[in-house]
């Protein structure tokens, strides 16, 4: 596979025949970041609780420095937040010996701090349980066989691909990644780019692997437990290897306590095979000079889960041709993914 673009990936319940739109206005796609926080406390650390429409989480991170007269450094978030939506998120601000400035001074057109409370500790990546979105979609050419399709995401789930944002546009970002890890950049051109450029663009390489491995699983209608496959917990980054595939085990996969996994590419320890199955080393090898290049930039090898559920999942007909759908899904999921197995969008942006 040498693109990225979702459409060429395999589908879990098969291509969707509904057709319907979403995203045709920011207020279209709402995204509300899941992380409890107490009340206001002594700390060096100002979070804010952010509205934003239109604007992307690096550039609300340089005005809320702007304001405080701080370094953007000094600035956190625990993850990113898609430009084209309406979103809420906290971010924070490292403010020692000051007491808690008036944010609501802060004005600006696409995004606002609704609520302000210092706390002890910074805010770092990842901190958030997951995302709550609500998103409309719109023109549906059959709403009955949408409800339909709707029930079996809620109930099996979806491919947990990451996303074509993952990618950039047009895949530029995988495109910038292949030529550096491939060595066909030259040190020089990468020094330029900033630490964090880097880490994305490390990242998209993995997505990428990633993403291939789950549709071949999905295209050889592999996608229950096996012999010797690796099997996160649910919740967490541990995995374990299948030694012997008996009814406990099965039952756990069933109900959601252990979950089918596939590599995130890296560097891994030897033996190979503890690390990852015939089948999956296999489709590493097909790109074996960007896998080569991850374990030069040492990379650890880690696993995510293959397949993807939505929690607190509920769908609300508009009328006979738009619904409101509101689903939540845990931390680095993409609800693009989920609405690609729902049905065919003419997305606008």
């Amino acid at each position: 596979m040498t693109s990225n673009a979702l459409t060429e990936l395999a589908y879990w319940h098969g291509q969707p025949q509904t057709t319907g739109k979403y995203r045709q206005s920011h207020e279209d796609f709402q995204v509300i970041e899941q992380l409890e926080v107490g009340a206001d406390e002594p700390g060096e650390h100002q979070w804010l609780w952010v509205y934003k429409n239109g604007a992307n989480t690096n550039f609300v991170a340089r005005q809320l420095a702007d304001f405080a007269g701080v370094s953007e450094r000094q600035v956190s978030y625990s993850g990113l937040k898609d430009r084209h939506a309406e979103t809420w998120q906290w971010f924070s601000v490292q403010l020692p010996g000051q007491e808690l400035l008036d944010w609501s001074q802060l004005e600006h057109p696409e995004f606002r701090v609704e609520r302000a409370v210092r706390q002890t500790k910074k805010l770092k990546q990842g901190y958030h349980s997951g995302n709550t979105f609500v998103l409309r979609v719109r023109d549906v050419s059959d709403m009955a066989q949408l409800r339909e399709r709707w029930q079996q995401v809620v109930e099996l789930g979806v491919p947990n691909y990451f996303g074509e944002q993952r990618f950039g546009h047009d895949g530029q970002n995988l495109a910038k990644a292949r030529a550096w890890l491939t060595g066909e950049l030259s040190r020089k051109q990468v020094r330029k780019w900033s630490r964090q450029q880097q880490g994305m663009l490390l990242s998209t390489a993995r997505s990428y692997l990633f993403n291939n491995i789950v549709s071949a699983r999905i295209a050889a209608d592999r996608m229950t437990p096996e012999q010797g496959d690796f099997m996160i917990l649910s919740g967490s980054r541990s995995f374990f290897q299948i030694d012997a595939l008996d009814e406990e085990l099965l039952t756990r996969w069933r109900t959601g306590d252990i979950l089918l996994s596939a590599p995130l590419a890296g560097s891994w320890p030897e033996p190979r095979s503890s690390h990852l199955t015939d089948f999956e080393f296999a489709l590493l090898q097909e790109d074996a000079e960007l896998v080569a290049g991850l374990k030069a930039q040492r990379v650890d090898l880690a696993r995510r889960a293959i397949l993807l559920k939505p929690a607190a999942a509920s769908m609300e007909e508009l009328d006979e041709r738009n619904a409101e759908l509101r689903f939540t899904l845990p931390t680095g999921s993409f609800a693009t993914s989920l609405l690609r197995e729902l049905m065919n969008t003419d997305a606008t942006t």
